[in-house]
């Protein structure tokens, strides 16, 4: 049986405000990925902000430099190999 997991659910971040007495404002910063589901409180927006910057740019990798188009799509970056003469 071939089992494999293909799960392929997006990291998400979600910051929610709690108060947990009156005139008390916290922030509970919510971090999700495939493996599992952690939740940070925080005391104001400015650091729940932070930490979802930090944890969206260690998830996040920056795309690959572009390429420039050659003239002929098909053309190798090294040269072709050429036949050897073998000894008989």
């Amino acid at each position: 049986m071939n089992t494999q997991n293909h799960n392929i659910a997006a990291p998400s971040v979600t910051i929610a405000p709690r108060n947990p007495r009156r005139g008390v404002l916290l922030f509970v910063v919510t971090l999700t990925t495939f493996q599992d589901v952690r939740s940070y409180p925080c005391r104001s927006l400015e650091s729940a902000l932070k930490l979802a910057e930090r944890f969206i740019a260690g998830v996040t990798k920056p795309r690959p430099a572009a390429q420039e188009p050659a003239d002929n799509p098909y053309q190798y970056d090294s040269p072709p190999r050429t036949a050897e003469p073998v000894a008989a």
